[in-house]
């Protein structure tokens, strides 16, 4: 997808009337066109602050989507045939065959890792965390990673890939995420 400048204006317009910080940051930016003489300097304290509640409204946006497509302990038990208690979402969990962090007091497992039809985890799903497990440490970066819409995959995310059945191809894109950091 290109994006014109005149749309990257409007994006831009339309953010910063949503999140008064972001307008602070950008037209701190925005003022100073060449920019400052030394580009790892400290920024001043307005424009710190100001991307720092950009920063906390961001990650509180991305919990909130990342819980909201989640399911507690108990749901995956209830899906997942072959798992007759918690604990057993625990051990497979503690052994990378399931990705889940603590939320409160709830562990939460993004849905992308199960196929409801099948009653099951998705094929590949294995592999897949264990390219995760290499890449992010953080479980709650990697349910970011694998939602994440991709312009390569128009629009797409690895999850959908995941859901797929294109093992392969997200395990490499996984990896492609890890050099390009």
């Amino acid at each position: 997808m290109t994006m014109t400048l005149a749309h990257a204006f409007k994006v831009l317009e339309q953010q910063t009337s949503d999140d008064p910080a972001l307008a602070e940051a950008v037209l701190f930016l925005a003022g100073d066109p060449d920019g400052p003489t030394d580009p790892f300097s400290r920024p001043g304290e307005g424009v710190a602050g100001a991307a720092r509640l950009v920063n906390a409204r961001r990650l509180a946006e991305r919990r909130e989507a990342g819980a909201a497509a989640a399911l507690d302990t108990g749901q995956v038990v209830d899906l997942v045939r072959s798992i007759s208690d918690r604990k057993g979402v625990d051990r497979r969990r503690r052994r990378g065959q399931l990705l889940g962090w603590r939320s409160g007091s709830r562990t939460l497992h993004p849905d992308w890792q199960f196929d409801v039809r099948r009653g099951d985890t998705r094929p590949g799903l294995p592999a897949v965390l264990e390219a995760l497990a290499e890449v992010v440490a953080d479980p709650e970066a990697a349910d970011a990673l694998m939602r994440a819409p991709r312009e390569d995959l128009d629009g797409r995310s690895l999850a959908d890939l995941l859901a797929a059945g294109r093992v392969e191809t997200v395990v490499r894109l996984v990896h492609a995420a890890a050099e390009q950091s």
